[in-house]
């Protein structure tokens, strides 16, 4: 099942992931963060829940 916005539960994996992330993007490293988008993608919780990516599409 999907984590969902507002959500009560909250999986204690992915927030701490969310962390490291936003952890990441403020330092300016680009390789963990993209590690770290990978890990949520691939968490249970995330099957079917896309990350969002810094990626511009034209």
């Amino acid at each position: 099942m999907a984590e969902q916005e507002g959500s009560e539960h909250s999986c204690p994996e992915c927030d701490d992931l969310k962390v490291q992330l936003a952890a990441a993007l403020n330092i300016g490293d680009r390789s963990k963060a993209v590690d770290h988008r990978v890990l949520l993608r691939r968490h249970p919780h995330h099957d079917d829940t896309p990350v969002t990516s810094e990626r511009k599409h034209a």
